[in-house]
């Protein structure tokens, strides 16, 4: 099963690793991100390898999907170094590494991780909500406190989609003077994509939290807000960042598979598939 794709190309051949980490212990509201990956990469067998947009195939370069990263119950410390240790692993290996959540908490060590394998980077975060809460239901290590860690270790943060913005949040994020792109921005203007990536330093890790997009479209999260960025937006959003930045690294979370519907599994697949893709172009494998 832990194949994104068709094939699970043998390790030593793959330019690409996408890592599953079914980790969700922080999640305030409604469970099932630690299904996440998982349904994302059973559906992935689906997908038209040929990506017609972008005239490739990105899988040519090999994909290869190790298993799952494990966590340690009731413990998001110990949970957090095995995902940073799993990434620093792969990212040593030279591969280019995409993973798939689980809650935004797991953001934080894949961060670490990258900082110490790959030197600095900004962070472009797409997301409903804005994550910079010093705290979230006691834990430091909350999905809700996700970018405030970010920022902490000295990284630009740039924020796009946000419809759910705490006033507190709002004043550390001035403060520190954070670029914010609001969905209702988005929804007035459209995406101010040259803004957006002005806003970016010359390297850049991408975190994709899917309630981003708008529950007519992804409906299968933990949290869902109207008004979200649409498919092709995320997908205008990633193109222009990959053409004009060197994307280091990039994690997709919080979807929260539903066994009514099908189709979100597909989006979240497409969406992580393009990002490769993307990828692909900007590295001329």
């Amino acid at each position: 099963m832990w194949a994104f794709g068709e094939v699970n190309t043998a390790y030593e051949r793959a330019r690409v690793v996408v890592l599953p980490v079914p980790y969700d212990q922080s999640l305030s509201f409604a469970p099932g991100a630690r299904r996440g990956p998982a349904a994302i990469i059973e559906v992935s067998e689906e997908l038209e390898l040929y990506d017609c947009q972008l005239d490739d195939e990105p899988a040519r370069v090999g994909i290869h999907t190790p298993p799952p990263v494990p966590q340690v119950a009731g413990d998001a410390v110990a949970s957090h170094a095995l995902i940073e240790e799993a990434a620093r692993k792969h990212l040593a290996s030279g591969k280019f590494l995409v993973a798939l959540g689980g809650d935004h908490s797991i953001t934080l060590p894949l961060v670490r991780a990258h900082l110490a394998e790959r030197g600095g980077f900004g962070v472009l975060h797409v997301d409903a909500h804005d994550d910079l809460y010093p705290s979230w239901q006691g834990s430091p290590l909350s999905h809700a406190s996700v970018m405030r860690r970010v920022r902490e270790l000295g990284l630009p943060v740039v924020q796009v989609g946000q419809r759910a913005v705490a006033r507190e949040s709002l004043e550390f994020a001035k403060k520190e003077a954070i670029p914010m792109f609001p969905a209702s921005r988005v929804a007035a203007e459209g995406l101010p994509l040259d803004e957006i990536v002005a806003a970016l330093p010359e390297r850049v890790y991408v975190s994709f939290d899917f309630d981003a997009l708008d529950p007519a479209e992804m409906p299968a999260v933990g949290t869902p807000l109207a008004g979200g960025l649409g498919f092709w937006q995320a997908v205008e959003l990633l193109r222009a960042v990959f053409a004009e930045r060197e994307v280091v690294g990039a994690d997709f979370v919080e979807f929260s598979p539903l066994p009514s519907l099908i189709y979100p599994q597909m989006t979240a697949a497409q969406l992580v598939y393009k990002a490769i893709g993307l990828k692909v172009r900007q590295a001329a494998w």
